[in-house]
């Protein structure tokens, strides 16, 4: 047990609404961490309805000096709710378990507190993650063979490959979060962008988190067209931050992630024989980022390409293996 007076390490950043299945779960994952260093779990729970501000508190009256709870008097939504959780955080870094995920090995935090102890020019530390599709019970690792040990902020701004659960970063990298900020749905992405500016990025290739995938979920319950809209959204508003310091090189990969994300909207409303008025808008906010495009490579490059035979093969076997992973136990921390 930490001495209360010792500094705050890390800091586990918790946001919560109407989890009372998995909150319990998600927090025991965090108070088995064994650490040489004192951290704090910070529990924003935005107003649930449910039972989960109950469990918060049994959990934050059996350790006072650990967990701190702020329950909201009012639903602040998700964006309004991590800032204010976040601004509580007295770590010097900050890691993330929503309140439906949770952690699998009890060494996660000593393990990225260390490396960005000993690597000063790294802003951000995240790992392999084990996707776990609740509904239909199927598995899934994160990140596959291909991805590099260390990036820097252009590879981010090409897609985003860090999940939420395994990151562990810097506090205070860029001062205030910017006035744009409250106009994402999502605050991963854009955060992780934010600290990418100042510090690189580290990949552990160790499943230490699940990442839960349910109908419930915020991002699960959002329809395909949304989602897009979402990513098109956030990397708008990280284009014209980026302009404004300049970041020629950033603004590109962004650009060039909107365009294809956008191309995936047209592709796939056009699928679903949506209204050409969501067509167009889709078309007008591609051509706003593409100035230099005419109508007709716009037309060229909104036919839907054929997979190639490695694709269908590889999604043949990304089936069969979401078919054996009904066998393999999801992996927990279990109580010593």
């Amino acid at each position: 047990m930490m001495k209360p007076e010792e500094t705050i390490k890390v800091s586990v950043l918790m946001l919560t609404y109407n989890q009372e299945r998995y909150i319990d779960e998600a927090i025991r994952s965090v108070m088995l961490q064994e650490t040489d260093f004192r951290f704090e779990l910070v529990i924003g729970n935005d107003a649930s309805t449910d039972r989960t501000d109950a469990i918060c508190r049994k959990w934050r009256d059996t350790h006072p000096q650990q967990i701190r709870l702020f329950s909201r008097e009012r639903n602040l939504g998700l964006i309004g709710n991590f800032l204010q959780t976040y601004a509580n955080c007295r770590g010097k870094y900050v890691a993330i378990c929503e309140g439906d995920d949770f952690w699998i090995d009890r060494h996660k935090l000593q393990i990225q507190a260390d490396f960005l102890d000993t690597h000063p020019s790294c802003s951000t530390c995240f790992h392999r993650v084990i996707n776990y599709f609740e509904d239909n019970g199927t598995k899934s690792l994160s990140n596959g063979g291909g991805q590099k040990s260390d990036t820097c902020l252009i590879d981010l701004a090409r897609s985003n490959y860090i999940t939420n659960v395994s990151a562990v970063f810097r506090k205070g990298l860029f001062g205030d979060f910017p006035d744009w900020f409250a106009q994402v749905s999502t605050y991963d992405y854009a955060l992780h962008m934010l600290n990418a500016q100042y510090g690189d990025i580290h990949y552990i290739n160790r499943p230490m988190a699940v990442y839960r995938q349910h109908g419930k979920a915020i991002w699960s319950m959002t329809g395909m067209d949304r989602k897009l809209d979402t990513a098109l959204t956030v990397r708008e508003l990280l284009i014209a931050h980026f302009e404004q310091v300049q970041r020629t090189e950033v603004c590109d990969a962004l650009r060039n992630a909107h365009t294809q994300i956008c191309l995936n909207l047209i592709r796939y409303y056009r699928q679903m024989s949506a209204a050409e008025s969501k067509i167009r808008d889709a078309e007008e906010r591609l051509l706003r980022y593409r100035p230099e495009w005419s109508r007709q490579e716009l037309a060229a490059k909104e036919i839907p390409l054929k997979p190639t035979a490695r694709e269908r093969v590889m999604r043949v076997l990304k089936k069969v293996r979401g078919m054996v992973s009904l066998f393999i136990p999801l992996p927990r921390i279990k109580e010593r």
